[in-house]
């Protein structure tokens, strides 16, 4: 397993690296967890189908659309869109920043104030909705909240682009680092020197964070293009040695 800090090769199961003592985060895990989620949000919906005598292939379709489709009330709440639009302006020039920036400065202070709620929030809504309601309780370190606490100052955001429900918000400034109980730290990173880009979607009127797995952490990598894996380095090990 390749440290993303200082690129040594480790022995696979390695929680943490054997040349520089940076923890090693476990890809495989992480997309494992992925199909865990949607492996539940599937159950949901054919307990859903079930109760109004669906079959299990209509379940799936209900599913598949309920992913693609960000509002599924657009019709009936076009009006109250339309009220909305004027609050956001009132609010835009008020503040300056716009939703998509805000939304952004929540999902890293959740991870500096490990308010796994607010994480979810803005990383994984189902997750988030079920936990609401008393049907999951979640964890500061199962959701990837990986640091015993971290520091985060002066965090600036600049809006590149707001399209509809998908938007894309740089880090231009501020600090970002973890830490460990035992005296080990992230190396951390300054978003000054090393701007990064944070990637949007709106989900039920929330600003959620595409590639959370990559924006948390608090060291640099190189940033992946829309539409790049989000798991590089993963791949690049499945492919073997060219």
């Amino acid at each position: 397993m390749r440290c993303p800090n200082c690129g040594y090769d480790n022995p696979e199961g390695r929680r943490y690296c054997e040349e520089c003592g940076e923890r090693i985060l476990d890809f495989e895990a992480m997309k494992a967890r992925a199909r865990r989620r949607a492996q539940r949000e599937a159950a949901r919906h054919r307990r859903e189908a079930r109760r109004e005598g669906l079959d299990a292939e209509e379940a799936e379709r209900r599913r598949r659309r309920a992913r693609r489709r960000t509002s599924p009330l657009v019709g009936l709440l076009l009006l109250a869109a339309l009220a909305a639009v004027a609050v956001i302006v009132v609010v835009l020039v008020k503040d300056g920043e716009s939703g998509p920036e805000r939304a952004v400065k929540e999902f890293f202070g959740a991870i500096r104030d490990k308010d796994v709620m607010l994480y979810l929030k803005h990383t994984d809504l189902e997750l988030y909705k079920m936990a609401q309601r008393g049907e999951y309780e979640p964890d500061p370190y199962t959701e990837g909240i990986d640091y015993d606490y971290y520091s985060l100052e002066g965090l600036k955001t600049r809006l590149v682009k707001e399209e509809g429900d998908y938007a894309e918000v740089e880090l231009v400034g501020g600090t970002f680092k973890g830490f460990y109980n035992s005296g080990g730290d992230s190396g951390g990173i300054d978003f000054a020197q090393y701007p990064r880009t944070v990637r949007l979607v709106k989900v039920e009127g929330i600003w959620v964070v595409q590639d959370y797995q990559l924006a948390k952490l608090p060291y640099y990598y190189e940033d992946i293009a829309p539409g790049g894996s989000e798991y590089p380095e993963a791949e690049e090990g499945a492919q073997g040695p060219g």
